[in-house]
């Protein structure tokens, strides 16, 4: 096969130091054994340390079962064919390079995305240099942002009563679109912003703040990741395409539906958040909660499973909030195409929202518009209650009809 053969020889060779001028300064060409860090199978022998086997990895990828190629690239090979077949029309620095392909730079990209290998092993265990590997991985994130835009899209039509039917059928949330969390991405210290300093946390470490929608399988429906990890939610989402279109034109993007989000979003009807719990909530309103918790873990699972895939993220080593952004979202839009072939079960993986006051306990917060606050009553109060046959309830623009 095509892609097997490219994966060989991707390692067969170290590149010349006449082709490394074309990124600038020429790296340290590392030659020495090149391991798969992540086998565990080590019989000892003084066969593994030999000189002889710097090829190990070209000689063991090729190899791969269906189910341990996904591991390392996260992709199955199909899907790693199609993002060569697509990616292969455009422009690509590394295209200059004698023997490097578009299938090299798409390999070593997934690599690097899935993996906290630090970009110099990376470059080893490709047998090109670090220069290249950072610069390719920013082509790479640009060209998919660009090719594979439409992988993170707002549920329309025979999408959102799919989303919607499944919130309803899975959890029991009548009439929710949508479910919003965020987490914190370390990054360090940007230069492409006026003020940096405001990246920077308590701890004096730099962040982004990570939010996203999911619909109910956990896909991403929309991503931002470029506002300081610092800012409470309520801030984020204000500033977010989604934030803006529910004020000014909600009807357009929700259609009478609703979003789910934590206590620390604010409380309006198109957008419905737990009651706050002081121990004396009755059982609707606890059921009600229980369902919110239920749904919020579906966004905290989707992005749990995120940054264990794209471990990169742990430590993205890129100074622009734009390269940051780039690189977030096309790793966001990577786990959608891994959605598409696996099925993960978000009530396994553990929860990574950010820990801040509730809304409506900040300075400027509130309990919640009134229209709000009536229809998360009105679905608490529905709850365990037995529908009507052909008069569903309604509420405007029948949200509850799904």
């Amino acid at each position: 096969m095509a892609l097997e053969s490219c994966i060989a020889f991707l390692l067969a060779d170290e590149l010349d130091a006449e082709e490394y001028a074309l990124f600038g300064p020429k790296a340290p060409v590392i030659t020495r054994r090149i391991r798969d860090d992540d086998d565990n199978d080590d019989d000892g022998g003084e066969g593994d340390r030999d000189d002889g086997d710097k090829n190990y990895f070209s000689a063991t990828v090729p190899s791969l079962s269906v189910l341990d190629f996904q591991k390392y690239f996260q992709l199955t090979q199909t899907q790693v064919e199609e993002l060569v077949r697509l990616l292969s029309p455009c422009e690509w620095a590394t295209s200059k390079l004698e023997g490097w392909t578009v299938t090299h730079a798409v390999l070593a990209s997934l690599w690097t995305l899935s993996t906290l290998e630090p970009h110099v092993s990376v470059a080893a265990r490709f047998h090109t240099n670090e220069a290249i590997i950072c610069h390719q991985l920013n082509e790479f994130c640009s060209l998919v942002m660009t090719n594979f835009v439409d992988k993170i899209r707002w549920p329309k039509w025979k999408e959102a009563e799919v989303s919607v039917s499944g919130f309803s059928s899975s959890i029991g949330l009548p009439g929710t679109l949508c479910v919003v969390g965020s987490c914190v991405i370390p990054i360090e210290r940007p230069t492409d912003v006026t003020d940096p300093e405001a990246y920077q946390d308590s701890e004096n470490a730099y962040s982004v703040n990570l939010m996203t929608f999911c619909d109910h399988k956990g896909c991403f429906t929309f991503v931002t990741a470029e506002h300081p990890g610092s800012w409470h939610n309520s801030k984020v989402f204000l500033e977010t395409e989604v934030g803006r279109s529910l004020q000014d034109d909600p009807l357009n993007l929700l259609h009478g539906k609703h979003i789910i989000g934590d206590a620390t979003f604010p409380l309006s009807e198109h957008l419905l958040t737990p009651f706050p719990d002081y121990g004396t909530l009755g059982e609707k309103k606890l059921r009600y909660n229980l369902k919110v918790g239920s749904a919020l873990k579906i966004v905290h699972g989707s992005l749990y499973s995120l940054r264990s895939r794209f471990q990169r993220l742990r430590c993205l080593q890129m100074n622009t909030i734009t390269q940051t952004s780039l690189a977030v979202k096309t790793c966001c839009t990577l786990y959608n195409m891994y959605l598409e072939t696996n099925n993960v079960d978000v009530e396994c993986l553990e929860e990574h929202s950010i820990v801040q006051e509730p809304f409506h306990e900040l300075p400027n917060g509130h309990s919640g518009s009134l229209g709000g606050i009536s229809k998360r009553q009105d679905i608490a109060a529905s709850l365990g209650r037995k529908p009507k046959k052909d008069s569903p309830k309604t509420y405007g623009r029948q949200w509850y009809d799904v």
